[in-house]
């Protein structure tokens, strides 16, 4: 196999599952899963905003799959753990925001491959199929 696939196939592993863990984080909130109502009642967040995280992290797990939308999802999931990472310091969480971080590790090398290059949309490119 050549480094290329090696990368492609890489590539493919970490979207993949980095849409899992967002699905499994996003779907207990979208249900309104007690522990999450309790933890954004205690951060000052609503029940709603609890729904549109829920929501948001499922949309950009699945922008994931998709290479010219990659990184949309990208861009949309670093922002959720943008957030995650400020609430997490704001509350005195100090080390939960690990968790975000190594996510917006892993999200950053999924944009950086699926990066459009020299003009490209970024979905024919040899490394994002």
């Amino acid at each position: 196999m050549t480094r290329t696939k090696i990368a492609a196939v890489a590539v493919w592993v970490v979207s993949g599952l980095l849409t899992m863990a967002f699905v499994l984080a996003g779907m207990p909130k979208v249900l309104q899963a007690p522990v999450w109502v309790d933890k954004f009642d205690a951060w000052g967040y609503s029940k709603s905003f609890l729904m549109v995280i829920g929501v948001v992290e499922i949309t950009g797990a699945v922008l994931l799959l998709i290479p010219r939308l990659a990184v949309l999802g990208v861009g949309v999931l670093a922002a959720v753990m943008l957030g995650a990472g400020y609430t997490h310091l704001a509350n005195a969480e100090g080390l939960e925001v690990a968790r975000p971080l190594i996510f917006l590790g892993l999200l950053a090398i999924v944009g950086w491959a699926r990066r459009p290059r020299n003009g490209q949309s970024g979905h024919d490119h040899p490394r994002n199929s």
